[in-house]
């Protein structure tokens, strides 16, 4: 199994971190560009938005992703779940606190195209 995590402020890196400990896994991240915030919300905003990303190459069939919330499109991660193959894949959704669900919704049927079963687990960052 693979963990692969996209963070921009640290917690979704931080619950990646907590996994990896326990599951005896190496974290690897997606890396992007590193604009400023409101470009990130801005990019945000557009469904679908793909943004170059860095990752290496999974090298299983089953794998982790921890990444955060955005508005309606995280574009490092569209770009990283276009990408990939996984049998199977659990996402890790960190959020804030609304509209998680759909979000998840989302970024599971787009993960569906690759992957034959898709789990999503919900984290509140307040929580964390």
């Amino acid at each position: 199994m693979e963990l692969y995590y996209f963070s921009y402020t640290g917690i979704s890196k931080e619950i990646a971190l907590a996994l990896s400990s326990k599951l005896k896994l190496t974290p690897k991240e997606i890396k992007s560009y590193h604009f400023p915030y409101g470009v990130w919300l801005f990019f945000s905003f557009i469904p679908g938005l793909e943004i170059r990303a860095e990752f290496e190459s999974p090298q299983t069939q089953e794998g982790i992703l921890v990444f955060p919330k955005w508005t309606f499109n995280c574009p490092p991660v569209s770009y990283f779940i276009n990408r990939v193959y996984f049998k199977r894949l659990l996402l890790i959704i960190t959020y804030g606190g609304w509209r998680e669900k759909p979000y998840g919704e989302y970024y599971k049927n787009l993960a569906r195209k690759k992957t034959q079963e898709v789990g999503i687990f919900y984290v509140k960052r307040k929580l964390w």
